[in-house]
């Protein structure tokens, strides 16, 4: 039984605590530098708090890396040197030097890294994925995709762009990887948004991805909702039909395919897995069984790093009101 260690202990910390206690395996204990905060998850979830880092590491066999994107690489650096297989939330860090750093590291101490884009295993977007792949919508030619609600409130660094790099690197890189997952590698972003105004908690952005392959992306991102509101939408165009969901009308993914033969449509409502079923959950499995079997993880490291890439490329296409090629950015 694998012997996990929690880095960070707040929110996104309980979403993961969750998974785990549903796995086979032992939640050994939890460090934060807050004060108090890994005695909490103790009083809540058992196992331990550790004073220092380097005392989980050596008590454990996986680090699940929950603490704020700025500290990635150090933590995810320090799991490397002590041999530890790591899940660290996304983004993989702040700044793209930073992330080949850690891809570099993990690569030479033999240790296998698991960035946890989580939008993968939710149901309705992996059954998009599933449905493209399948050819029922032909050759997917645009993707648009909505991520929005309020301001993480209770959190302020995500309001310090030098520590979270807006909205962007923070939300609207689920919808990133999900594009290039779905349509390949990104050429150019253009994007315009709030991220650069007065008001960072009112951050919004507008993404237009271009791919190599001709086909086009956009993504709105944002932190100006209403508190407790938050919205998902999905949209992908190919030449024989289209996918289509909207978490505001609360159906399952509507498949629509065109149908040659009448020149009509089928419309086709799919539920592909049961609403008990979490995505956290999900993916903290699906590393653990990769993790057995030596299987290579849905997300690969240079997954995670080009998400990066591409997000801050789009921070400075605000930033200057100019495209940007992925292929020079260098961040």
């Amino acid at each position: 039984m694998k012997r996990v260690g929690m880095l960070g202990a707040g929110n996104i910390a309980r979403i993961h605590v969750a998974g785990w206690q549903h796995l086979p395996v032992e939640l050994v204990g939890f460090y934060d530098v807050a004060p108090g905060a890994a005695q909490r998850f103790e009083q809540q979830y058992g196992g331990r708090p550790f004073d220092k880092l380097d005392e989980l590491l050596a008590a454990v066999d996986i680090v699940d890396i929950c603490t704020p994107s700025h500290v990635h690489k150090e933590h995810v650096l320090a799991a490397a040197r002590a041999g530890k297989a790591v899940v660290c939330e996304k983004p993989l860090a702040r700044h793209l030097a930073d992330c080949v750093e850690i891809v570099d590291a993990v690569e030479a101490a033999g240790v296998r890294l698991f960035v946890a884009h989580v939008v993968r295993f939710f149901a309705q977007f992996a059954h998009a994925k599933a449905v493209i792949d399948s050819g029922a919508i032909g050759k997917p030619g645009v993707i648009r995709t909505v991520r929005a609600g309020a301001f993480p409130r209770g959190r302020p660094f995500f309001a310090d762009y030098n520590l979270s790099g807006g909205v962007v690197l923070d939300v609207g890189i689920h919808d990133i990887d999900f594009h290039r997952w779905c349509m390949g590698e990104v050429e150019r972003v253009f994007a315009r948004g709030l991220t650069f105004g007065p008001v960072k908690e009112r951050d919004h952005a507008l993404v237009t991805l271009r791919f190599v392959d001709g086909g086009v992306g956009q993504i709105e991102a944002g932190w100006a909702g209403p508190p407790g509101q938050w919205r998902t939408r999905l949209e992908i165009s190919g030449d024989g039909g289209m996918i289509e969901w909207d978490s505001d009308e609360n159906a399952p993914i509507a498949q629509v395919v065109a149908n040659a033969a009448n020149d009509g449509h089928d419309y086709l409502e799919q539920s592909p897995q049961a609403p008990r079923d979490n995505p956290y959950y999900a993916e903290l499995a699906h590393f653990l069984a990769c993790l057995d079997s030596g299987a290579p993880f849905l997300i690969t490291p240079h997954d995670a790093l080009m998400a990066v890439k591409v997000a801050l490329a789009a921070n400075e296409s605000m930033r200057t009101g100019q495209p940007v090629n992925i292929a020079t950015f260098a961040g």
